[in-house]
């Protein structure tokens, strides 16, 4: 039974060598900073009447909107995407630096979001096995109203499109050399 292990060991590495590397387990899915949630309409009023008090921010925020409004516009494509996504808005986040929970400042004006990956097989191989994972990772830099400390201009890492990773797990490819399925 010892030499059987050993040479199964064996086989695989020199199978792997040259080859693909056979993978343990799927991608890490790194953690979002933000929550989702409807905010409360009295934190919506609360945040409408700190911006009217303070004209900089209004403007600030008009011009952030109007900036990515022309650059998020949104078209069809003949093509099919195999890993679809859905974009949700960020709508409150925890700031670790002032120890409070903060709320974005029109999510839907600022477009602050990102996108949730559905999904995996995506690839469609027999041999692999794959997975849809967050991509396209960029800076976004908004406004938010935290109850204490006022308006703050923060940024921030989301991910903004989905990929297909796919790999080949460790198991699977020590069968296909002993024949096993």
């Amino acid at each position: 039974m010892k030499t059987f292990v050993v040479a199964l060991l064996v086989a695989c590495l020199l199978y792997c060598n040259g080859q693909e590397t056979c993978v343990p387990s799927p991608p890490n899915v790194t953690e979002i900073d933000g929550e989702t949630d409807t905010q409360p309409r009295d934190i919506q009023t609360k945040i409408n009447d700190a911006l009217s008090k303070d004209t900089e921010v209004m403007l600030a925020v008009n011009a952030l909107s109007a900036e990515r409004a022309l650059v998020y516009q949104e078209s069809k494509s003949l093509y099919t995407d195999i890993c679809p996504k859905k974009l949700v808005y960020v709508t409150r986040l925890y700031l670790s630096q002032y120890k409070e929970v903060c709320y974005v400042v029109s999510p839907y004006r600022q477009r602050v979001r990102y996108a949730i990956c559905g999904g995996s097989g995506c690839y469609g191989g027999k041999y692999y096995k794959s997975q849809c994972v967050r991509t396209g990772w960029t800076r976004l830099q908004f406004w938010v109203w935290c109850p204490t400390c006022g308006f703050k201009l923060i940024a921030r890492w989301y991910p903004q499109c989905c990929s297909c990773y796919r790999w080949l797990p460790c198991l699977q490819a020590a069968d296909e050399i002993t024949g096993r399925s």
